[in-house]
């Protein structure tokens, strides 16, 4: 009936004074949360978003550079298999022909060096060997321009030390003062590697000199009159 209030189990009067604020807050507490259920869902999924442009960006700028780079290894070994035939076919064999021609040269030069050791610093003493020397040079410059020759030349107690072999030489010589300078130079020029004409290792020890003067009758310049020493040397 209207006006009538209403009576709990226990035959008590209620109200709805006390129920609705707390039915009220119940469904704003339940209204709250929903909102924070959807709320957490929509961060859920703007967090998922998120991680995947991350991840396609990631695999954009990292992973694709290193994809084409797998990829293009089996052109570039092909590459590298093609350099490497044609390094065995033509350029290998070049340097192996260079290679061959520089040893066949080295070894070209160094049997002249060696036989140009054995002319300037012989294994033997070689007495003839030395007055044929002497004597070419003398025949050849008394030639061109005269006089040069040797009146006597002879050989001394050759000195033996450890490594090499000294024979002092005694020459008498007849000359002009420019043709043994030659001569000096000849000496001078002797036990050298480079030099065109390889002349057996000697040095001059002693010089006396005699001038002979100018001839009265003719005016002419009668030369010099050198007694030289020298001494050859050879290996043991």
């Amino acid at each position: 009936m209207p006006g009538l209030l209403p009576i709990n189990p226990q035959g008590k009067i209620t109200s709805n004074i006390f129920q609705n604020p707390l039915i009220k807050k119940a469904q704003n507490e339940s209204f709250r949360e929903q909102k924070e259920r959807s709320g957490n869902r929509f961060a859920a999924y703007g967090y998922l978003i998120i991680t995947t442009v991350l991840l396609m960006g990631y695999s954009i700028f990292f992973l694709y550079p290193q994809v084409k780079i797998f990829l293009q290894v089996h052109s570039q070994l092909v590459m590298l298999d093609e350099k490497l035939n044609d390094y065995k076919e033509n350029t290998l064999p070049g340097m192996i022909q260079g290679r061959d021609l520089k040893k066949a040269a080295y070894n070209e030069e160094l049997s002249k060096v060696e036989i140009n050791i054995d002319k300037i610093f012989p294994p033997s003493i070689d007495k003839v060997g030395i007055v044929q020397r002497l004597e070419n040079f003398a025949i050849a410059i008394h030639a061109k321009n005269p006089p040069f020759e040797f009146n006597s030349i002879a050989f001394d107690k050759p000195v033996v030390t450890e490594s090499y072999t000294i024979l002092p030489i005694s020459t008498s010589i007849h000359s002009s003062r420019a043709n043994f300078d030659r001569f000096v130079e000849l000496i001078n020029l002797s036990g050298r590697l480079d030099s065109d004409i390889p002349i057996r290792l000697m040095e001059i020890s002693n010089i006396n000199i005699r001038y002979r003067g100018i001839d009265k009758q003719t005016g002419q310049d009668q030369g010099v009159d050198f007694s030289v020493k020298l001494n050859a040397y050879s290996r043991r």
